[in-house]
């Protein structure tokens, strides 16, 4: 049985928490700058999907997957039994199959499936103590692609305080992407995917368009969340999960697919190759 002082801190946070996300839910309008296509010729589809390893019904997470018809799949907060599940329930429809296990966090595993061949290009362990960032390339209709599976920092303090962890740890997302970007061949088309647990005015996707990379939802979708959290006052909505492309490929569509069990939703991208071809070296 909660104490009346429980109750009532219960209910500063929670008014805290919507405080600090009324923001980022205020941010953008409803009405996207682009029409979304599906392209005639040679294209790309990827989706990035955070499945919370604590979650249940990963077979609606394989439904999800399998029905998106993606290239390439970045999984993020994969365990071993994610990893058995999706592997025996996919293998049919993603030959390429590969898991990483975190050694720090529970939770803090990835994945990458795909129809197309694939190596490692490097897989670099986070300063943070948080979640580590991997690098594959991959064999596609649009030519090689190197895509970095990202999963920055959440927003809590070292102390486990979200809201001081919303207000000083932005840096370190920026941080991290910045030596996760550093380990990419540099030759190589780039997508940078995952959940960025910030939203598009952060500091870590500046930084990235900084360097030439677009983000592909908000071309299409400015409203719709990746993530929502059901608390006792409110539910709880951003957008932390980012697809972003380098110059070498247009994006004819993108959007955020409502469904699965997991706190986070699927975003998936549709990319062709840019119509003025050229080798592109990221700076």
């Amino acid at each position: 049985m909660l104490t009346q002082m429980e109750k009532l801190w219960r209910m500063t946070l929670h008014r805290n928490i919507v405080l600090l996300l009324l923001p980022a839910l205020a941010c953008g309008c409803r009405t996207p700058t682009r029409t979304a296509t599906i392209p005639a010729g040679p294209h790309l589809r990827v989706l990035t999907y955070n499945v919370n390893y604590g979650g249940a019904r990963p077979d609606l997470a394989a439904d999800i997957i399998r029905n998106s018809d993606a290239d390439i799949v970045c999984l993020q907060e994969t365990n071993l039994q994610w990893e058995q599940y999706l592997r025996q329930e996919l293998r049919r429809d993603y030959p390429v199959a590969q898991f990483r296990e975190s050694r720090t966090r529970m939770g803090g595993g990835f994945g990458f499936l795909a129809k197309v061949p694939a190596r490692e290009v490097a897989y670099v362990p986070s300063d943070t103590g948080w979640f580590d960032g991997w690098i594959m390339k991959f064999e596609t209709t649009l030519g090689p692609v190197q895509v970095i599976n990202v999963h920055l920092r959440p927003p809590y303090s070292d102390s486990g305080s979200f809201v001081r962890g919303y207000f000083t740890t932005s840096g370190k997302r920026l941080d991290e992407m910045e030596k996760f970007y550093a380990a990419r061949d540099p030759q190589l088309p780039t997508l940078v995917m995952g959940d960025f647990n910030d939203t598009e005015h952060s500091e870590a996707l500046r930084w990235l368009e900084g360097k030439g990379l677009t983000n592909a939802l908000p071309q299409f979708d400015r409203y719709n969340p990746t993530w929502t959290w059901q608390t006792s006052v409110v539910t709880l909505k951003r957008r932390m999960d980012h697809i972003f492309y380098s110059p070498d490929f247009d994006c004819a569509s993108a959007q955020v697919i409502p469904a699965g069990a997991s706190d986070h939703f699927p975003v998936t991208a549709i990319l062709t190759k840019t119509k003025q071809t050229r080798r592109f070296t990221a700076p």
